[in-house]
């Protein structure tokens, strides 16, 4: 009788959540450490384009490539104002409450994205399932980074 009940008591713990924690949500940082990084990246269906966006405690990293046009690519140093902006727009946002799951079923012609936080990666594109509200603040907040990314590394260039 006691091993019946154990596989749905596993069950049960797998779905509680951790910390007051729900499922899906993750806790994002009130400051950034030194081991955490947002990255961004984003491959489109027949164009070709791409999105590739890396930050890190020290520096940004970029290669945005849309249709025929040269890439832009950057590379510049971050500070605390820098990260401090990022994770208050960030939590402005509440993207720690996207909820999205990958379809199982194959996509002929889409695009996938994947925005992460640390080690949390929230998957985004033609695959993935969320809701309208989800994936405003998906797109929102990619849009925001690589905004932030190609801004700031122009007025470096200055």
């Amino acid at each position: 009788m006691m091993n019946f009940f154990v596989p749905y008591l596993l069950i049960v713990l797998n779905h509680l959540p951790i910390n007051n924690v729900p499922m899906n949500e993750f806790e994002l940082p009130q400051t950034w450490t030194k081991d955490f990084t947002i990255s961004y990246s984003f491959s489109g269906s027949m164009d070709g384009s791409r999105t590739e966006l890396k930050i890190s405690y020290d520096s940004c990293r970029y290669m945005v490539y849309q249709r025929m046009n040269a890439p832009k690519t950057g590379v510049f140093s971050m500070t605390e104002a820098n990260r401090a902006e990022i994770l208050k727009k960030m939590h402005e946002l509440k993207v720690n409450t996207i909820k999205s799951k990958v379809s199982i079923y194959p996509v002929d012609d889409g695009y996938s994205e994947a925005l992460c936080f640390g080690h949390h990666c929230i998957s985004g594109g033609t695959s993935a399932i969320m809701s309208g509200r989800d994936n405003e603040i998906f797109s929102n907040a990619h849009t925001y980074l690589t905004d932030f990314a190609v801004k700031k590394r122009k007025k470096q260039r200055k």
